[in-house]
């Protein structure tokens, strides 16, 4: 069998089923590799959302590490960084239950961010600007019903 044969998948049987197991690795490294990576790259953020990151000790880089966490759906540890963040600066509470809110929102956990939204409000959060979040969450709470 010539070289143009086994370029575009000729050979025996074997050669051919070889070729397909040697794809198959090379993808399943490739996901491997990949998981680790994004793995790596969350757990960074978690670390500067929880304010280890000497390089980025700040609040924004903080927020913006959390908002990142959720956005990447690791919403366990995005719920945890804002939280942290609460309890360094006590004034961010109000957001901080919010957005633990919209995490058990993204969950379609409605009755925790229904919860969380509520608590935000009686601690200062602007009624209105999660009003449609509240709405929602009673919607898909009722749909659950």
């Amino acid at each position: 069998m010539g070289w143009w044969s086994t370029l575009v998948g000729g050979g025996s049987a074997e050669e051919r089923a070889a070729r397909a197991q040697a794809k198959a690795d090379n993808l399943a490294a490739r996901e491997a590799a990949d998981a680790a990576e994004k793995a790596r790259r969350n757990l960074a953020l978690f670390d500067r959302a929880l304010g280890n990151d000497p390089d980025n000790p700040g609040l924004a880089a903080r927020r913006q590490a959390a908002i990142s966490l959720v956005l990447a759906s690791e919403l366990t540890m995005g719920r945890e960084a804002w939280l942290a963040i609460a309890r360094d600066h006590p004034s961010e509470l109000a957001l901080a239950l919010e957005q633990v809110g919209v995490s058990y929102h993204l969950e379609k956990d409605y009755a925790a961010a229904l919860k969380h939204y509520e608590d935000a409000i009686r601690v200062g959060a602007d009624a209105g600007q999660l009003a449609d979040n509240i709405a929602e969450a009673r919607k898909g709470l009722a749909a659950l019903d």
